[in-house]
């Protein structure tokens, strides 16, 4: 037989698991017991295990109860019902569980988006718990203050209260308030990129949650989310892949949804910039259960791994099968996102005017954003877009604004000044590579084929690049070679231009964030999936990097666009003929001669036209050109 009061020891000791132990043993509960047993499941974030003893309490006639039900459903994110719940609990006697109620019911209210009359609530409580002197009370209510000015964009009185509350909450006897607020201010200082001064707060954290006593799933998820997302921004690939790995274990066994479509989202994204995208399509599925449809928020960066791939059609797909749900999910971060990565791939695949509309309101949501600071990655790796931003009317005055926003939170030069270097690579007919109107020496004639290369492959390692490029080059040279080529375009181009990640003995190479190319080969090849042949002969001014002649995949490409560019002129050109409009069909033949001057059935089918339309003299030329390329 268990002593009556063996629970409520355990209880008030914040030996939560030990509730839970006993409480299985018993036959029978009072209200009391039930409290206990729901409230223990809650502290260790086991909500849905804790709402079936809570509300048992709560039929009893348990107060305590009736309001952390209340708390639960805000908890689970049924916000309504919770309020409901609140106003229907109607007025407690003076004392803590008034004062509980008033700051249970201002949270809910605050995050249904009444703000003002859910921060009222909990500034009265506050002062409530004040009056009654118990610092540890008031250090609970204080940190919920302090949730609440985070997210209003008061980061530094955020920070203020939650020092104050941490002045105040002690380990023991229930650490969790105290976990809570060391999780608070680690994300602060993470969002701030202050990474040294979150990782005292987490390191603190984790040393709580060491204690067995105290450990739960879902408190080290939330550490574990903190940390990864230092190790991310602080560029600590290994450590970040670690943090996510752990966490996905973690969430697997846990049941919590949300957790799990996060962990999946930062998994897929991580391995997309290594660029290993098959893992991070299989990371993405592996966040849902089989049969399910993907969520919005996967749809999402489903687009950004395929945007990344270059496979601008599939993402665009994502994005706007996406975006309507996102607009009703009152995410805000995760709307502005999406429509800044809509609106780079509308421009990619030629839909300009949309990738503005939707732009402008990217930038509009950003403006209002109260923490700009989180958009920067998106910017830097969104580098085009940003110059192409800058070029256009209706969004430059947005564009420069964000810019210099996100530069003053972030303590750091603009990011157009600071990252990003714009580079034209011309190929066709000529070999040189641009930057601010001044041509850059490169003397090694693999440079300029590199940028094309990783262009068009990000994250390869210098073993797949020497394969691809210089499959006939003894390997040691090869990788001597392309180390060469890398430090040349570093020293042009800057020390981003080029970057790695991965295992240190088999890094991945990409272009780096901080340079934006426009490289002629990608734009013909644009011009050619638009049917834009004016920009297209514009562009093609002759055979692809014509002096490299040791590179099977430089010839492989050479082939491809000469045959992609001859093959679309020679349809116009059959099309203008077909309707009688000959004298069109005439300067097309001549510019595709210029592109193949040696193709056989051009030249005899320029002469057919031309005695159609053109003089004698004309003629004869064109017959002498065939005769002399004939023999």
């Amino acid at each position: 037989m268990i002593p009556p009061n063996q629970i409520e020891t355990a209880f008030e000791s914040g030996n939560y698991r030990s509730v839970i132990t006993l409480a299985a043993e018993l036959q029978q509960m009072g209200a009391a017991t039930w409290r206990m047993l729901g409230l223990s499941h809650l502290r260790l974030r086991e909500f849905e295990i804790a709402e079936t003893p809570l509300t048992r309490a709560s039929i009893l006639g348990d107060p305590e109860a009736m309001i952390e039900l209340g708390n639960l459903m805000r908890l689970m994110g049924r916000f309504e019902e919770a309020a409901q719940h609140f106003a229907q609990l109607g007025p407690m006697p003076a004392g803590e569980l008034s004062l509980r109620l008033q700051r249970w019911w201002g949270t809910t209210e605050f995050q249904m988006g009444h703000v003002d009359s859910g921060l009222a609530r909990c500034e009265k409580a506050w002062h409530g718990y004040i009056s009654l002197g118990d610092d540890e009370l008031t250090g609970r209510i204080t940190q919920t203050l302090a949730q609440m000015y985070s997210v209003l964009g008061n980061v530094s009185r955020a920070l203020q209260l939650n020092k104050e509350a941490l002045r105040v909450l002690s380990v023991d006897p229930v650490p969790y308030p105290r976990l809570s607020t060391l999780q608070s201010i680690a994300t602060i200082y993470i969002e701030a990129r202050l990474f040294e001064e979150a990782e005292i707060y987490v390191k603190e954290a984790r040393q709580i949650l060491s204690n067995p006593e105290y450990y739960s799933d879902q408190w080290m998820i939330l550490v574990l989310t903190n940390e990864a997302d230092i190790y991310r921004l602080k560029g600590n690939s290994q450590r970040t892949l670690g943090a996510l790995l752990e966490l996905r274990d973690l969430v697997d066994g846990s049941g919590d949804h949300e957790v799990r479509i996060w962990v999946a989202s930062r998994l897929a994204e991580f391995h997309s910039e290594q660029g290993q995208f098959g893992r991070a399509l299989e990371a993405l599925h592996a966040g849902i259960d089989a049969g399910e449809e993907l969520p919005a928020a996967l749809l999402v960066t489903r687009g950004v791994v395929f945007r990344r791939r270059g496979q601008v059609e599939l993402a665009l797909l994502d994005f706007e099968a996406a975006l309507p749900a996102v607009r009703e999910s009152g995410d805000s971060h995760l709307l502005t996102r999406t429509l800044l990565h809509l609106s780079d791939s509308l421009r990619r695949a030629g839909r300009g005017q949309e990738s503005v509309e939707v732009l402008r309101e990217g930038l509009e949501r950003l403006l209002q954003d109260k923490d700009k600071a989180r958009f920067r990655p998106d910017l830097e790796e969104l580098s085009e877009l940003t110059h192409s931003a800058m070029l256009e009317p209706d969004v430059a005055p947005f564009m420069e604004a964000v810019i210099e926003k996100i530069a003053t939170l972030t303590g750091s030069v603009p990011l157009d000044e600071e990252r990003l270097t714009h580079a034209q690579v011309e190929t066709l007919g000529r070999t040189r590579v641009v930057v601010s109107g001044q041509p850059v020496a490169l003397t090694l004639h693999g440079s300029a084929l590199m940028l094309v290369y990783l262009a068009r492959h990000p994250g390869r390692t210098r073993q797949e690049i020497q394969l691809d490029l210089y499959p006939d080059k003894d390997p040691v040279a090869g990788s001597n070679y392309i180390r060469s080529v890398i430090r040349e375009l570093r020293e042009a181009l800057g020390k981003g231009a080029v970057v790695h990640a991965g295992p240190h003995n088999m890094p991945r190479y990409s272009l780096g964030p901080g340079i934006s190319l426009t490289i002629d080969v990608l734009e013909v090849e644009q011009a050619l999936e638009r049917g834009d042949m004016a920009r297209m002969l514009a562009l093609y001014r002759g055979p692809f990097l014509k002096t490299i002649t040791d590179s099977e995949w430089a010839d492989d490409l050479r082939e491809q666009l000469q045959r992609a560019v001859t093959g679309a002129i020679r349809g116009q050109m059959r099309r203008a003929r077909e309707a009688g409009d000959l004298k069109r069909a005439l300067l097309l033949a001549n510019q595709l001669l210029r592109v193949d001057p040696y193709d056989p059935e051009v030249l005899v089918e320029r002469v057919e036209v031309a005695r159609g339309v053109a003089s004698p003299q004309e003629i004869a030329r064109y017959v002498v050109e065939m005769q002399r390329m004939g023999s």
